[in-house]
């Protein structure tokens, strides 16, 4: 008669925690706290290493530890990317402002043109009125910010109007406002933005003229064109 088996003793069934360890360590590599307490388990597992039960399974303890070696710097490598590609996408997103500004000020110039054969370089009789969470700067002409511009929010840390207004190059800021005789005439308008509260500004126009840019391609008019990029530069 063959003898019956006998099911290990807890002793000898290898120990779950070094595996427990593992599977957190992979999870972790996703979900940054579980990657700590697989590391605190496996550094456990080894410590029981001498008992049978954790001998057996010492080599999974050991490879949650390389993870964690391993992961740092890995980590480290990631951010460095990711960090830098997530402040253009943001200074990226804010560029919007400036565009859409200049979008609603090129179609209130245009329908006041159809109504009056003219242009306007006063945003107020425009009715055209700044958020109060603006940020950008909207420059209608080259006379005084308070009649010819939208003026930025008044919130603490913003970048006040006149060291916005002093960022404007000035090639740009000599086409402002109203050119030529009306009905024959055109408005060019200006937006300034700090995107990442550096010493750069982010410098945008929009015209009722066609125009080119430095390189000879041809400006629309009401295309918004960027002069000064903030996020590159």
């Amino acid at each position: 008669m063959n003898p019956v088996p006998q099911p290990p003793s807890p002793s000898q069934r290898p120990a779950a925690l070094p595996l427990v360890a593992l599977i957190l360590g992979l999870v972790g590599l996703c979900v940054p706290p579980l990657f700590l307490v697989a590391i605190v388990l496996a550094i456990v597992s080894l410590v029981k290493g001498s008992e049978p039960a954790y001998a057996a399974r010492k080599t999974l303890a050991i490879i949650t530890l390389v993870l964690g070696v391993l992961y740092v710097p890995m980590v480290g490598v990631l951010a460095a990317i990711a960090i830098p590609n997530f402040l253009r996408f943001q200074a990226r997103a804010k560029q919007v402002e400036c565009k859409t500004q200049l979008r609603a000020a090129y179609v209130a110039e245009k329908t006041w043109f159809a109504e009056h054969d003219g242009y306007l370089s006063d945003p107020g009789q425009l009715g055209l009125v700044a958020e109060p969470n603006a940020r950008a700067l909207v420059r209608f002409g080259q006379g005084n910010l308070g009649s010819q511009s939208l003026l930025p929010g008044a919130a603490q840390g913003r970048t006040p109007a006149p060291v916005l207004d002093h960022g404007i190059p000035a090639d740009l800021r000599s086409t402002l406002g109203l050119t030529g005789t009306c009905p024959d005439c055109n408005v060019t308008i200006a937006c300034v933005h700090n995107l990442d509260d550096d010493d750069t500004l982010d410098v945008w126009s929009i015209s009722t003229a066609e125009r080119t840019d430095p390189t000879g391609l041809t400006i629309e008019p009401g295309t918004p064109y960027n002069h000064v990029d903030d996020v590159k530069d």
